[in-house]
C-alpha cells in the first residue's frame, strides 16, 4: 500500500502505511432486578436477597467496586401493587461480560433480566494502537524508500522528515465485508458487538538518497 515519488535528485520521498486491528476490551453490563409486592418495604426485601449474588457473581468476573452502579425506579400499578426495578450496571472484561450474564439469567430466572450490553475500547489501548500503526507504516516506508535507491544504484541516507498525514479508525464486520468509520477517540465509545476497529496510520517521509561512489573524506 501507499505511493512514492522522486522529490528531488538527492531525496526520495514514499507513503508508508501500517494497521492494527484492536478488539473491545471492556463491556458495560445493565441488569434489572425486579420485584412486585403490595408496599415498597416488601419490594426491596425481595431484591436484596438476590442482590448479593449479582454483586458476587459480578466480581468473581473482574468486576471493580468503583465501576459498579444503581439505579431504582418505582411504579404503581392500577391495583395498588408496587413495582420496583433495580438498575445495576457494572463495567467488566469483553471476554467474561456474555457468561457473567447468562450465568445470573440461569440462577435467577425472571427475576434478573438483562437490559444493555455494549462494548467499549479503552482509552489506552487504542492510543496504544494509534503508535503500533504510526511505526508499521515508519518500517513500511523505509522499505519502500530503500528498495527505490537499490532500484537507482544508490543507498538510503538518514531520515529527513516524517509526517502522519492521517489516522483512521474503521469498524469492520468479523469477514472485513463492510467497513464504516467510527469515532473511537471517545473514551466509552460503545458498539454492540465484539466489532474489531482497524486503526490505519498513513505516513510521509523523506529520505536522503546517497550514491555508492561517493567518497570518503579524507583525513587531515
Amino acid at each position: 500500500m501507499g505511493g512514492k515519488s522522486m522529490a528531488a535528485a538527492d531525496v526520495v520521498e514514499v507513503v508508508g502505511v501500517g494497521e492494527v486491528e484492536v478488539r473491545p476490551q471492556l463491556a458495560s453490563l445493565t441488569l434489572v432486578l425486579s420485584a412486585q409486592k403490595n408496599s415498597l418495604e416488601l419490594c426491596r426485601a425481595s431484591v436484596d436477597k438476590r442482590r448479593p449474588y449479582v454483586y458476587q457473581t459480578l466480581y468473581n468476573n473482574k468486576a471493580e467496586a468503583e465501576g459498579v452502579t444503581e439505579e431504582e425506579e418505582v411504579q404503581t400499578g392500577e391495583n395498588g401493587e408496587v413495582l420496583l426495578a433495580v438498575f445495576v450496571t457494572a463495567i467488566l472484561p469483553a471476554e467474561v461480560a456474555r457468561p457473567a450474564a447468562n450465568t445470573l439469567a440461569e440462577k435467577l430466572a425472571s427475576t434478573v433480566n438483562v437490559q444493555k450490553l455494549v462494548y467499549r475500547h479503552s482509552s489506552t489501548s487504542l492510543s496504544e494502537a494509534r503508535v503500533k500503526a504510526g511505526r508499521r507504516a515508519a518500517e513500511e516506508a523505509r522499505q519502500r524508500a530503500a528498495d527505490m535507491a537499490a532500484a537507482v544504484g544508490g543507498m538510503l541516507g538518514p531520515c529527513l522528515t516524517v509526517v502522519e498525514d492521517k489516522c483512521t479508525h474503521l469498524a469492520t464486520t468479523h469477514d472485513r465485508s463492510e467497513s464504516w468509520m467510527v469515532d473511537t477517540g471517545l473514551k466509552h465509545q460503545e458498539t454492540h458487538a465484539l466489532t474489531p476497529i482497524i486503526i490505519q496510520s498513513t505516513v510521509r517521509v523523506k529520505f536522503s538518497l546517497l550514491s555508492y561512489g561517493v567518497p570518503k573524506s579524507k583525513k587531515s
